[in-house]
């Protein structure tokens, strides 16, 4: 008798806990967006871990020479200015990046033998505080580009509406 009380209350406790997983589950879910919304007509930044990609009418911009020729043909200082600084951020943001990973490898190694054990936890810890900056430096790339778009968008976005006439027909012309 007592035994199978036992096993019940095991049971609904693991019930319970499979409900709070599963309902975590959903919330993060919901919280979670799989699909990135792409206005027409404008430029969006698409949202990846690599490489930076702009969508724009219709083509898709991926790398710096192509982010160079969208920005530069506008002639607008700002623009560009937000663009040099997105590409330095990213380069100095890799080579941290590189540079951490490197100095971890090489700590692990000097942890490894009985010499030298200081220095091999004074790479890992530089090596890690090179990463993080490395991390915080492209992050922080990423959001000059976004600001970049959303400066383009608001300076060169421009709807219109207007007449337009062709030989016997005449119409509505929208333009985005």
């Amino acid at each position: 008798m007592n035994w199978k009380h036992t096993c019940r209350e095991n049971n609904n406790r693991m019930t319970w806990k499979y409900i709070g997983l599963v309902g975590c589950c959903c919330i993060l879910s919901l919280l979670s967006f799989a699909q990135q919304r792409i206005e027409p007509g404008t430029m969006n930044y698409v949202i990846s871990s690599k490489p930076n990609s702009i969508f724009y009418r219709d083509t898709l911009y991926k790398g710096s020479a192509q982010f160079r020729y969208l920005f530069y043909r506008t002639r607008d200082e700002e623009l560009i200015s937000l663009y040099h600084r997105h590409q330095a951020n990213k380069i100095a943001g890799q080579a941290l990046g590189v540079a951490g990973s490197v100095a971890i490898a090489i700590g692990a190694g000097f942890i490894s033998s009985a010499d030298s054990k200081g220095a091999g936890w004074g790479l890992i810890g530089g090596g890690f505080a090179a990463l993080l900056s490395g991390g915080y430096l492209i992050m922080t790339g990423q959001q000059r580009l976004q600001m970049a778009v959303n400066l383009f968008n608001e300076r060169y976005h421009k709807t219109a509406l207007g007449i337009g006439v062709s030989g016997n027909n005449a119409g509505l012309v929208y333009t985005f």
